[in-house]
């Protein structure tokens, strides 16, 4: 089945595999609409503010730091100053609670890899943030708690590419094949001697 489906890796002698979280597991625009239509209603309330802010994160991703400050410009009148206004989107950005779901073939290839290998997910960013997705995504039925890392409980040089996250969880690198959507998720992979799948939403890409 996997020969398959990721034909680039080498499946004989795989023990761990292991999984980046947003865009890898689940289409993160999915989280990106629910969560700035939650911004645009509590301190927008301009339709075409908010479909900039969509278009811009299409078009820049997760990593683009300024579409708040892009998106201040474009309002008309506001009770914030700029600084007020990023510092409170971030606000509702990062504590929001999505409504997410797997796809069901990535439910079943979810289910099929928990099978066959031990599964482990290191994810990066806010720890509040990505607990919600992973409860909302329901990802406990695949993954046990002590191998899960969110990264941003601890310091930077334990972000993605850092491998340290690797050594809490004290997963064999060399057996390894690592799932992500972004190139520091292959850093992270091929610096620890781990093979490497690139994927959007468990589609090969």
């Amino acid at each position: 089945m996997l020969n398959a489906i990721y034909r680039k890796i080498d499946w004989d002698g795989v023990i761990n595999v292991g999984f980046d979280m947003d865009g890898t597991l689940y289409d993160e625009y999915e989280f990106i609409e629910q969560v700035y239509s939650e911004i645009n209603r509590e301190i927008i309330n301009d339709r075409k503010v908010l479909s900039f802010m969509l278009q811009r994160w299409l078009e820049k991703g997760s990593s683009y730091t300024h579409i708040f400050e892009e998106a201040y410009k474009l309002i008309d009148t506001s009770d914030y100053t700029q600084s007020e206004f990023i510092e409170h989107a971030l606000s509702i950005f990062r504590t929001y609670k999505p409504q997410l779901m797997l796809t069901t073939r990535n439910q079943q290839l979810l289910q099929y890899f928990r099978s066959k290998f031990n599964l482990f997910l290191i994810t990066d960013g806010n720890t509040e943030l990505q607990q919600n997705k992973f409860h909302s995504l329901m990802l406990n039925k695949y993954f046990a708690d002590n191998n899960v890392f969110f990264t941003g409980k601890y310091s930077p040089e334990y972000h993605k590419p850092n491998i340290k996250a690797l050594d809490i969880l004290g997963i064999n690198h060399k057996k390894s094949v690592f799932f992500g959507d972004r190139r520091k998720d292959k850093e992270f992979a091929l610096s620890a001697g781990m093979q490497f799948q690139k994927v959007y939403n468990m589609v090969g890409v």
